[in-house]
């Protein structure tokens, strides 16, 4: 007996319309900080999205290098890594210590991490080849540093474990390749592992019970789940599959988003802004979520809207960005700037 393929709409429960495209939220603890490419704002808002101030911290791309912004748990240290120093603020947006670097070359960068209750802060710069340095945020003094196998041609991310005293590094070459390393510290000196196996995959984030590890393709493979704290592959789903399992668009593809919802359904964006959900168990499709405000048009060979089924050449959605806030809820990015967010619904 075949399973229904759900279709499960979801309502816009809070909505924040900057009016300036290629925005970046970001969540902590009690409220979110808004940063822009091309403006060098930051807002701070609170829980609510009321504005709690805006300030210019030179927070916009030099020469193609973004600058991160990044926070600790509380917001009250922010982290802002751009093209030439990593600068971090009090929860006010006042200064409170400058590290400063060679430049990044166009396409590179990074950002920053806080760890082991906000007492550490974790930064890679450029230098005689990348390096990860960690600092004690009491008086922003070295504790160490190690270089890493890049020199100028990654973009570096940190994403945290379900064991604190781990953290993962996402290098990310544009096209060409991905590369995932696990960095802890011990007795002040840093390790760093190369995790082979995730080699070309794109983190998401991990399970509820810190079981598991969500991946996206690099290239045109499918999704990939990994184990924790081993990393080796538990389970896998061909892109092929999934859209035979989740018809009605031809020619679409997996974008480099997928993420657990929770323990047993995973999620993933598609090239159309498809919001298709996975069954851990099964690793079948078994359905999509309608986010309210996504419009899936159809075009023509010449760019143009179609309801001519005979004359649609591809489909366009209007989701840039998909993440997980710290109140478990969907954080969605438009092409039109706005940000909503939608209420997990029970799965």
């Amino acid at each position: 007996m075949s399973v229904p393929f759900l279709k499960i709409p979801l309502p816009v429960c809070q909505q924040f319309s900057p009016s300036i495209k290629r925005a970046s939220m970001l969540s902590f603890r009690d409220g979110y900080l808004l940063s822009f490419d091309n403006k060098p704002t930051v807002i701070r808002l609170d829980s609510g999205l009321k504005e709690v101030w805006r300030k210019d911290l030179q927070a916009g791309q030099v020469r193609y290098v973004s600058c991160k912004v990044r926070a600790n748990e509380d917001g009250s240290l922010i982290a802002l890594s751009g093209y030439n120093d990593v600068r971090i603020y009090d929860g006010n947006g006042q200064l409170r210590w400058t590290f400063t670097h060679e430049p990044w070359e166009s396409f590179a960068g990074a950002s920053c991490f806080f760890s082991h209750g906000n007492q550490l802060l974790w930064l890679i710069a450029p230098g005689d080849h990348d390096r990860v340095y960690v600092a004690r945020t009491s008086d922003f003094a070295m504790v160490d540093s190690c270089m890493m196998g890049g020199d100028q041609v990654y973009h570096y991310n940190f994403l945290p474990t379900p064991d604190p005293e781990k953290i993962l590094i996402e290098a990310a070459a544009g096209q060409d390749d991905c590369l995932l390393y696990q960095v802890q510290l011990k007795d002040d000196k840093i390790i760093l592992d190369t995790l082979h196996s995730c080699n070309d995959r794109i983190a998401g984030n991990f399970s509820s019970n810190g079981q598991e590890l969500a991946t996206a393709p690099h290239y045109s493979e499918g999704i990939e789940v990994f184990s924790f704290p081993s990393f080796t592959r538990s389970a896998q789903l061909e892109q092929d599959d999934l859209f035979h399992q989740a018809p009605g668009y031809p020619e679409d593809a997996l974008e480099y988003r997928v993420l657990f919802l929770n323990d047993t359904t995973l999620v993933a964006l598609t090239r159309y802004s498809r919001l298709l959900l996975i069954d851990r168990h099964t690793m079948n499709c078994t359905g999509e979520l309608l986010a309210e405000g996504n419009d899936i048009k159809a075009y023509d060979e010449n760019g143009e809207i179609t309801t001519d089924p005979a004359a649609i050449v591809e489909y366009m959605g209007e989701i840039t960005q998909v993440q997980l806030d710290r109140q478990h809820r969907l954080m969605i990015t438009f092409d039109s700037g706005d940000i909503r967010w939608y209420e997990i619904p029970v799965l």
